[in-house]
């Protein structure tokens, strides 16, 4: 085969075969709880861009456009057997389900003649029939090897995180590091990173993170990602010329997260941005 497409209703095998590198290029479909909405998500060619990666970028985008507001809404709902964006039980009529398939099927051939990778989110409104398509550009990963765990990230978050940084010059900035954990494949993947509070205190060496409005927007990043994406850690940036090397009070903060971390029994990463690099560390409590 050339081509796997996953129509399951669970994130496992998603996940776990992006970990697979002599399988065939993949592509993962499904519906939204409320049959409303459908996604496509298809690997690049050669493999380059994996359904881990534009799992992420699309949590990304729920949390960012304003289309991800109602998007996976009802996944909760009355009939259901987790959390995940793609529950096994749930109840919805039968001609949502029919527009959906007939659309993810066409697309699905259609997109395997091309080599690039794509996520395609459509949106239907079910009073008038319309639908709606909204088109996420992917960008390849980056993974770091932290021994047992593994850290991805894409380019469009490193991309964003830089932005941030420029704009704050010459001060430091930083914020909240949203991501999630899964241990069935000992990863980490950090989705995106919110730009410092108001009430935050920034000068050209320093940086304390604020927190004002800052729980409630963490809470929303949940709710639009069926509760998957949520707090990880921090981030923050270095002055022009400084590199991403962390300095004591880094350090120093990496090991107060971990502390609150620990009584979850999750590890917490710190990400730096330096002039022309980005650094993750990552802090684990150990008895």
């Amino acid at each position: 085969a050339n081509l796997f497409v996953d129509a399951c209703g669970a994130l496992d095998f998603s996940r776990k075969s992006s970990f697979k590198c002599k399988l065939p290029r993949h592509s993962t479909v499904f519906i939204t709880p409320n049959g409303n909405g459908s996604v496509l998500m298809m690997e690049d060619h050669d493999r380059k861009i994996r359904l881990r990666s534009l799992e992420a970028q699309y949590y990304r985008a729920l949390i960012r456009q304003p289309w991800g507001a109602r998007h996976l809404d009802g996944n909760l709902s009355t009939y259901w057997s987790g959390a995940s964006c793609r529950d096994i039980s749930v109840a919805m009529p039968y001609s949502r389900v029919m527009v959906h398939a007939s659309t993810l099927a066409e697309q699905v051939m259609l997109n395997a003649r091309a080599d690039a990778a794509r996520i395609r989110v459509w949106d239907r409104d079910a009073q008038t029939g319309g639908i709606s398509t909204y088109e996420i550009e992917p960008t390849p990963e980056r993974q770091l090897d932290f021994g047992d765990l593994a850290v991805f990230f894409d380019e469009g978050l490193a991309a964003h995180l830089n932005v941030l940084r420029l704009s704050a010059l010459p001060n430091e900035t930083g914020g909240v590091l949203l991501g999630y954990y899964d241990f069935n494949v000992n990863a980490i993947v950090i989705v995106d990173a919110l730009p410092a509070p108001t009430d935050s205190q920034a000068s050209y060496s320093s940086f304390e993170r604020g927190t004002d409005g800052l729980f409630a927007v963490v809470q929303e990043a949940s709710r639009r990602t069926a509760d998957i994406v949520g707090y990880i850690g921090e981030w923050h940036s270095h002055p022009p010329g400084h590199a991403a090397t962390p300095s004591r009070d880094d350090l120093v903060q990496l090991v107060e997260i971990s502390l609150g971390m620990h009584m979850d029994g999750l590890p917490a990463l710190q990400l730096i941005v330096g002039e022309d690099e980005i650094q993750v560390l990552q802090g684990t409590m150990k008895s």
